[in-house]
C-alpha cells in the first residue's frame, strides 16, 4: 500500500516556463461561475473558457490548479473531459477589463478547449442512449469517484449527439471549496464519492477498461502531472505531493467500486 511519505520530494523544480499556447483575444465572460471564465481566442486559432487566478475568490485560487490536476488525470483513464492546456496571458492584456467587473493579470491561466454547440446538465447524468455514451459515462463515474467530485457538471455536445462530457472542476477534491491541502487529502482518501445516478446501461467493456486504467495508474504520470501545476500557482509542493499519493492510492479501490457497477 503506498503511503504518504512514499510522495515526500517527489514534487519539486515546478516552474512558469509555458509558451505553447497564449491568448490573442478576449470574446466574453461567463459570470456565472464563482470562478469567472472568460472565453478567449488563443494562439492555436481555437476557443477556450479560461480560468484566472483573479477570477477565483481570493482564499480558493488554488481552483485552477484542481481544474488542471482533474483534466490532466481524467485523460489517463479515458474519461471525457474537454481539451485543456495551460495558457499564458501576455503582459498586454495585463489589466484588460472583464465584464465580471474584475480585470485580467499577466500570467499563467487554465484553459478548457470550447465546444461551440453545448448544452449543460446537472446533476443528474442524463443521455445514456445518445453517441458513445454507455462507454462515455463509465468514465465519468470513475472520473468523479477518483478525484472526489463535487457540483457534478456535464456538457451535452449538439453536433456529436448529445456526447457527454465532465467539465468545471474547481470544486472537485476535499473540502470542495476550491483549496489543495493535505489535511484533507489525507482525511478522505479512503470514503468513497461515488455518484448515485442508477448504473443501468453502461457499457461492460468500458467497465473494464476503466477499472484496468485505475489499476495501471503509474506514479511517474501523477508526478508529472501535479509537477506541472505552475510555480506561481498559490499551491505547496508539499499539498501537491498530497495530491499525488491521495489520486495512487485511491485508484484501486475506486476500481474495484467501478466494477461492482455491472
Amino acid at each position: 500500500m503506498v503511503h504518504p511519505r512514499d510522495w515526500a520530494g517527489l514534487v519539486h523544480g515546478r516552474h512558469d516556463r509555458f509558451d505553447t499556447l497564449s491568448v490573442r483575444a478576449v470574446s466574453g465572460s461567463s459570470s456565472q461561475s464563482w470562478a469567472h471564465p472568460i472565453r478567449v481566442l488563443a494562439s492555436d486559432g481555437h476557443s477556450y473558457y479560461m480560468k484566472t487566478l483573479g477570477g477565483c475568490p481570493d482564499f480558493a485560487q488554488g481552483s485552477v490548479a484542481v481544474e488542471y490536476v482533474i483534466a490532466e488525470a481524467g485523460r489517463l483513464i479515458g474519461a471525457p473531459v474537454c481539451g485543456n492546456s495551460l495558457i499564458r496571458i501576455p503582459e498586454e492584456f495585463d489589466d484588460w477589463p472583464l465584464p465580471s467587473g474584475g480585470k485580467l493579470t499577466a500570467g499563467l491561466a487554465h484553459a478548457s478547449a470550447a465546444l461551440e454547440r453545448a448544452i449543460e446538465a446537472r446533476p443528474a447524468l442524463t443521455g445514456r442512449a445518445r453517441d458513445d455514451n454507455r462507454r462515455r459515462h463509465v468514465g465519468l463515474y470513475a472520473l468523479y469517484d477518483w478525484c472526489f467530485g463535487d457540483d457534478p457538471q456535464w456538457l451535452h455536445d449538439l453536433e456529436g449527439d448529445h456526447a457527454a462530457y465532465s467539465h468545471d472542476h474547481g470544486l472537485y477534491l476535499p473540502p470542495h471549496d476550491g483549496r489543495i491541502t493535505r489535511r484533507y487529502l489525507v482525511d478522505c482518501a479512503d470514503e468513497p464519492n461515488s455518484l448515485t445516478d442508477p448504473p443501468s446501461g453502461l457499457d461492460p467493456r468500458a467497465i473494464a477498461d476503466v477499472s484496468q486504467a485505475l489499476e495501471r495508474i503509474s506514479r511517474d504520470a501523477l508526478v508529472k502531472i501535479v509537477r506541472g501545476v505552475p510555480a506561481s500557482w498559490p499551491v505547496s509542493d508539499d499539498d501537491l505531493e498530497a495530491l499525488g499519493w491521495f489520486l495512487e492510492h485511491r485508484a484501486p479501490a475506486v476500481a474495484s467500486r467501478i466494477r461492482a457497477l455491472m
